[in-house]
């Protein structure tokens, strides 16, 4: 069975035609990074890269000017920045997708409105090797948080000694740069987040069998609780509230599930 490409349900283009002046008289306001509401009602985004602001056009919805905001800073900015949505079994492989493009083709498809649907085929085409069943989606509304922005530190595609076994998860070399590498056998207690606000406590520690960081004490609850399986992706993110000021910041944890149907997961 081969996965469905979801359309962009948000319908991002730069080719717009403008509401009549005055029929909008208010101006909502917005709570996504690098996007400007317009009196006629549309939406552009921007983002500034080198001291230069960067136009990416206009939108007809909030939610796709802010996708193409994460879009372009993924590729002007790496990983350096923070998004405004959490990342989907698409948009976790757009480096990927846009390591085969200049900075200017990539603005350019924004702009112009192939961008995602560019990118879906591309994921689409490479199914076999992700291994998706069921839709391929772009982020939509209910993978953000209003009043929150969220910088990628490190995922982890989950194999089966990351589930089972040992009950580690054991962390990828970019986990280094966000928590001090240290090899006392104490380990050092992290707290994390997801999605719905739950506290999930993972002990840090360097393991000496397998020569790397680790998380042990508290994965495996969380992997039992979250019906992790083989081939989710969970990803971690250094997250920024913007609600209240100064702004706040914390971790959080969120899954990319693998969309198998031979084994249905509870909920």
């Amino acid at each position: 069975m081969n996965p469905t490409r979801q359309p962009s349900d948000e319908g991002p283009s730069s080719r717009i035609t403008s509401t009549p002046a005055g029929l909008l008289q208010f101006t909502p306001p917005t709570w996504y990074e690098g996007i400007v509401p317009q009196q006629n009602g549309l939406w552009s985004a921007q983002i500034n890269f080198n001291g230069s602001l960067v136009l990416l056009g206009t939108f007809k919805s909030e939610v796709a000017a802010a996708r193409a905001y994460d879009s372009a800073g993924t590729k002007l900015k790496g990983g350096d920045f923070y998004r405004n949505f959490l990342l989907t079994n698409v948009t976790i492989h757009e480096s990927y997708f846009q390591s085969s493009y200049s900075n200017e083709a990539i603005m350019d498809m924004i702009r112009d409105g192939s961008y995602e649907r560019k990118l879906i085929d591309t994921v689409w085409s490479q199914q076999r090797q992700y291994q998706y069943i069921g839709y391929l989606a772009m982020p939509t509304c209910l993978d953000a948080i209003p009043g929150f922005v969220f910088e990628e530190m490190f995922h982890k595609k989950l194999i089966l000694n990351g589930i089972e076994g040992q009950n580690i998860l054991v962390l990828p070399h970019q986990a280094r740069s966000y928590y001090p590498p240290f090899k006392s056998t104490g380990g050092l207690p992290l707290v994390f987040r997801d999605r719905v606000n739950r506290p999930w406590e993972f002990q840090y520690c360097y393991n000496n069998s397998t020569q790397s960081y680790i998380f042990n004490m508290g994965w495996s609850k969380f992997a039992n609780e979250m019906e992790l399986r083989t081939k989710d992706t969970v990803v971690f993110y250094r997250c920024m509230d913007w609600r209240n000021f100064p702004p706040k910041n914390f971790d959080m944890v969120d899954i990319i599930r693998d969309a198998n149907p031979k084994k249905p997961r509870r909920r």
